[in-house]
Formats: C-alpha cells, sequence, structure tokens
C-alpha cells in the first residue's frame, strides 16, 4: 500500500510535475485532430488510466510480490490490472463516442488537419500509416488493443521508479543506521573520562592531603571542575572553545603533579578566542595521546609542546610530543582516541577539517584545522 507519510513535499512537486508534462504531451495530437471537448477526455481517461497503473505498480505488486520473489503472483496482478484498465479504457471510449487513432487514421479529414502543424506534416507518412498488418484489428476478449503498448511503457517507467525508490530508501536507511552510530558513539566518547587519569589524580590528590599540601583545595576544584564538564557541560551540542582550553590545563597540572614541574612541557593555548565555539571533548583525546605516546615521565628527553590558536573562521591545533627509541610498553589500544576523535570530525566537520599527522624517529607532530563556517 502507499504510505502517505513517506512522502515529502518535493516528491509529490515531482509526480505532479511529471504527471502534467506528460499530459501536455499526451495532449498534443489530439488538440489538433478533435474538438477541443472530445481531446479533454480522451486526454484525461488516458491519463487516469495511466496514473491507476503506474501506482498499481510501483507502490502495490512490485512491493507485495517481487521484493518476496512472488513472481507469478506479480505476473497474474499484471495481467489482471492491464485487462481491467484496457477494458475500463474500451468501454468509456465507446460509450462517450470518442473515434480510436486507427479510426481517426482512416477519416479523410484527418489529412488536412495534419497539414496545418509543421511538426505533424513532417512525420505525415508515420503518421498517417493506415497498414497495420499484425496489430491494426487485434482484439482480446473484444477490447481493441491498440492503448495496451503505451500502458505497458507507463508499466516499465513505473517499474523502474520503483528500483530507484526502493534503492534510495535502502541506502536512506543505512545511513540512518550509521549516523545513529555515530550520535550514540560520540555521546560515549564525550561522556567517558579516562579512568587511568581519574585513579591517579584521586591517588595523587589524597597523597597531597597525607602531607597537608597547600595544593590539596586547589586541585579537588580543579578535578571538581573536569568533572562538571564531563558529565554536564559535555551533553551540549557545543561549548564556547574556553571551556575546552581549561579543561586541557587542569589535564597538563594534574600531570605535572606526577613528575614535580614537568618543565619539558611547552603549552601555548591562551591566545585563542575563548568565545568560539567548539564540540565539547574535541581536543583533549590529542593531549591524552601526546602525554601517553611521549613517555614524558619515564625518559629525560621525552618533551612535550602544544599550540591553539584562532582566527574568524578557523581553529588551528597543534601537538608535538618525542618518541623515545625504545618503547617502555606496548599498548593493545594505542592511537584508538586519536581514531575515534577522526570518526568524530568527519561526521560533525565533513570537508571542514584537516587532519595531518607527521611522524620520524625523535618526534611525533598532529595538526588539526577546523573551518567553523
Amino acid at each position: 500500500m502507499i504510505n502517505w507519510g513517506n512522502f515529502k513535499r518535493k516528491d509529490v512537486l515531482v509526480h505532479v510535475g511529471w504527471w502534467l508534462g506528460y499530459g501536455l504531451l499526451l495532449s498534443y495530437l489530439p488538440l489538433i485532430i478533435m474538438d477541443t471537448y472530445t481531446a479533454i477526455i480522451f486526454v484525461f481517461r488516458t491519463l487516469v488510466v495511466s496514473i491507476v497503473i503506474f501506482y498499481v505498480n510501483a507502490y502495490w505488486l512490485l512491493p507485495r510480490y517481487i521484493a518476496k520473489g512472488a513472481y507469478i503472483k506479480y505476473l497474474a496482478g499484471i495481467g489482471l490490472t492491464l485487462f481491467v484498465t484496457a477494458g475500463v479504457y474500451h468501454l468509456t471510449g465507446s460509450h462517450m463516442g470518442i473515434k480510436s487513432m486507427q479510426q481517426l487514421r482512416e477519416d479523410e479529414q484527418w489529412e488536412q488537419l495534419i497539414d496545418q502543424d509543421k511538426f505533424l506534416s513532417a512525420n505525415k507518412e508515420l503518421i498517417l500509416r493506415k497498414e497495420r498488418p499484425r496489430f491494426r484489428e487485434r482484439r482480446l476478449f473484444g477490447f481493441n488493443m491498440m492503448g495496451v503498448p503505451s500502458f505497458i511503457a507507463i508499466l516499465f517507467i513505473s517499474t523502474l521508479f520503483w528500483i530507484y525508490s526502493d534503492t534510495r530508501k535502502r541506502k536512506q536507511h543505512e545511513l540512518s543506521l550509521i549516523n545513529q552510530n555515530l550520535v550514540n558513539e560520540m555521546k560515549f566518547l564525550k561522556s567517558q573520562m579516562n579512568p587511568h587519569f581519574l585513579f591517579n589524580a584521586l591517588n595523587n590528590i589524597y597523597s597531597l592531603s597525607m602531607l597537608h599540601s597547600v595544593k590539596t583545595p586547589e586541585l579537588v576544584l580543579k578535578l571538581s571542575a573536569m568533572l562538571r564538564y564531563v558529565l554536564y557541560e559535555s551533553e551540549d551540542v557545543k561549548v564556547k572553545l574556553g571551556k575546552e582550553v581549561d579543561y586541557i590545563k587542569n589535564f597538563i597540572e594534574f600531570q605535572r603533579v606526577k613528575i614535580e614541574g614537568m618543565p619539558n612541557i611547552h603549552v601555548d593555548i591562551d591566545r585563542a578566542d575563548r568565545m568560539k565555539m567548539i564540540e565539547p571533548m574535541l581536543l583533549i583525546p590529542f593531549v591524552e595521546n601526546s602525554f601517553k605516546h611521549s613517555k614524558i615521565e619515564d625518559t629525560v628527553n621525552g618533551w612535550i609542546s602544544m599550540t591553539l590558536t584562532t582566527d574568524d573562521d578557523t581553529i588551528c591545533f597543534e601537538v608535538s610530543n618525542s618518541v623515545p627509541k625504545k618503547k617502555i610498553a606496548a599498548d593493545k589500544n594505542s592511537g584508538i582516541g586519536v581514531e575515534n576523535v577522526k570518526r568524530r570530525l568527519k561526521y560533525l566537520y565533513p570537508d571542514k577539517h584537516l587532519v595531518e599527522i607527521e611522524v620520524d624517529e625523535r618526534r611525533y607532530n598532529l595538526k588539526l584545522k577546523i573551518t567553523t563556517t
């Protein structure tokens, strides 16, 4: 059955436009060789029968039988549809006294009418063919079969339309599932906090509290702000860039606590426009990745550098870190965080972002550029 709920305004306009165009094309010859009233009736009944065949085939027979492999039932349905529509077409024409095209061909006045039209006169020989030896007098159960070829053409067009519509519907459904999975994945990625980081942060706060360090209250507030950002503010579609910057700075502060000072960390992220909007938790995975793979806490030669800049319509974030000569421990989840962000970027900024990664024996460098307009 036709599901009218699936019809969009654009689809309706396309269908209406198609049938109006077909009706105008269909009316060209009848308006020349018939009186206006007869031509309108002729075109109207042909158009109605064509519409019935088109939609019965595209929205009933094909989905109900062909889509389920019931080919014999489909052929039976097509035969019944053509028989009924041809019968209605023939009976209405006979009842209204409308001549068939073959009867009009045999009218002596028809040739004179055709000569008055440039297009028709150019195709006069084809139009005036009075001999159709294998089809002219063909009838089925008393019905003239002259109109059947045009109805079969409509049947063919409706089949092509169904194939196109069904293919488009399947692709849209697949795309909808993919997008829904991406949305769910993004919600998960936005709301999560690295449990290893959280454990270390709490452990560091506890250790400092045992030493009665003056830094303890400050770190508690910083961790509280980070949790608030992850649990609540990250639910927003977009946040101010300043909030992402504050989260990164607090994250780095906790990393510094692990190794006193960590002098080999260069951070230049305060020059960026804090009022620009960005998706939450979009930059932090790159920062986590740099701390994870630079092994800055395990080697004297480890270092990290990051820069964040903005202009009218772009956000640029660059993170570099050392690459240890010998990896201290293999990590099966290496690079997963960065790959997850890449997937988010493809969904959030299609054709509006650029991620460049350069790696050599000593240095890992990542550049992210986002166009915000």
